[in-house]
């Protein structure tokens, strides 16, 4: 019996996907939110490859990002949901606030955002770091303290990608030194933001994800 109930967790439970429960679910306003926040990822990704000698897009490699984005981050939530079975039911705002962190940073190249306003940039900088420190919080039950920390490496991390991706690829993602420290300190200064107030809010920790049990 315990062989078997471990064998059957490697698999998706496929009645999380019963037509009664997704019809009921696309009458939520958080659920229509995420199918347009993932029909908007995969719109930019389209630009992005099919544009991508545009000056929007040229010499950034945004192309094989996005797909990247699509195809595998952007899919956390359905997987950790349907595979590793973690939440009682499927937390559509916190995955909401996660896909938020990717296409505001593709519509800013879409929209050409980053060439054109000066200070776009700092934008997804402050929400990216803050709102992944919340989703940690909310979602995976992390402590402030951990969530903060955990956002803030991954933020650093990807300045370093930036930044090395510039010098040994050739691409043109980072405008200087000083683009980067800015892009940190906006990171540190969103990921404060978001963490502090989604401790201190009572609001925010009664609609943490409730853990499957079972």
């Amino acid at each position: 019996m315990g062989t078997a109930r471990r064998t059957s967790r490697r698999f998706i439970d496929v009645t999380r996907l019963r037509p009664d429960r997704v019809l009921a679910a696309l009458r939520e306003p958080a659920v229509l939110v995420n199918i347009a926040s993932r029909l908007l990822i995969v719109l930019f990704t389209i630009d992005a490859l099919v544009n991508a000698g545009d000056d929007r897009f040229a010499g950034k490699a945004l192309g094989p990002r996005n797909v990247g984005i699509m195809l595998g981050f952007s899919m956390l939530f359905p997987l950790v949901y349907l595979v590793a079975k973690r939440w009682r039911s499927y937390p559509w705002w916190y995955d909401n606030l996660y896909l938020s962190i990717f296409w505001l940073d593709m519509a800013g190249n879409s929209l050409n955002l980053y060439n054109s306003v000066e200070w776009w940039d700092h934008i997804p900088h402050f929400h990216g770091p803050g709102a992944l420190s919340a989703v940690l919080m909310g979602v995976f039950g992390l402590p402030g303290l951990a969530a903060a920390g955990l956002s803030t490496i991954l933020h650093v991390t990807l300045e370093c990608w930036e930044y090395y991706g510039d010098v040994l690829m050739g691409t043109h993602n980072v405008r200087g030194i000083a683009d980067s420290i800015n892009d940190l300190a906006y990171g540190l200064v969103g990921m404060l933001v978001y963490t502090i107030l989604f401790r201190r809010f009572a609001f925010t920790r009664r609609r943490r994800a409730k853990p499957d049990k079972r």
